[in-house]
């Protein structure tokens, strides 16, 4: 796994933000695509194009937040425990952002590329292996 993280992340250095094809959600669900071959985000993808859109597309689907979204279809785990590869929700700008587990870290998707910011900032953690649709 911690190649085929690598290889991910690798993908995912140089891509632009953009609202509803790769922003914070969507670098998560991709990932978790990718190592399930569960795709959480099928009723998100291409469905918006705005930050607005993004909160509507939610709200349009029965949630009130990206942070609904990860509590209703993944399973939580203490930040103590989550491993590399597992999912986090990152306190970033004001904001919970999506993000996943690294080696003493957390990666997330910035407006150009990835970053990789600090564990104490992660909100919460959520297993990768435990995705469900």
């Amino acid at each position: 796994m911690n190649l085929d993280l690598q290889d991910y992340l690798d993908q995912c250095a140089e891509r632009d933000f953009a609202w509803g094809e790769f922003d914070c959600c969507l670098f998560v669900a991709n990932w978790i695509l990718r190592r399930t071959g569960i795709d959480l985000a099928r009723d998100f993808k291409g469905h918006y194009k705005t930050e607005l859109g993004a909160k509507r597309r939610l709200k349009a689907l029965g949630f009130d937040g990206i942070e609904s979204v990860f509590k209703a279809r993944l399973k939580p785990v203490l930040s103590s425990y989550a491993r590399r590869g597992d999912l986090a929700l990152v306190n970033y700008g004001g904001q919970l952002v999506g993000g996943i587990v690294g080696l003493n870290c957390v990666y997330c998707v910035t407006q150009n590329g990835t970053t990789a910011l600090d564990l104490s900032m992660v909100h919460s953690c959520y297993s990768l292996e435990s995705a469900n649709v």
